[in-house]
């Protein structure tokens, strides 16, 4: 069964971290916040994350353009309904 989970990275342009503006559906995500490094060290990534550490963000603080390549610096927070 999937989970959903929000992506948070740290911003290279004003050192705070900001949630990405589309979340992720992942079958084998962590349990709790953690790298996404660290959630798939030794493992591929999934399809919905591969092309994630290509693209250029936008940090809503200063309005410059980044990217965030490392997958360490990248966290899967899963989404909890109340």
């Amino acid at each position: 069964m999937k989970k959903n989970y929000d992506v948070y990275v740290f911003c290279n342009e004003c050192g705070d971290m900001h949630r990405m503006a589309t979340g992720v559906a992942l079958e084998d995500g962590p349990s709790e916040k953690q790298s996404i490094g660290y959630a798939y060290a030794g493992k591929n990534l999934p399809p919905v994350l591969e092309g994630f550490f290509d693209n250029s963000l936008k940090c809503p603080e200063t309005g410059r353009s980044f990217i965030q390549d490392d997958s360490h610096q990248a966290f899967l927070v899963p989404v909890v309904f109340v």
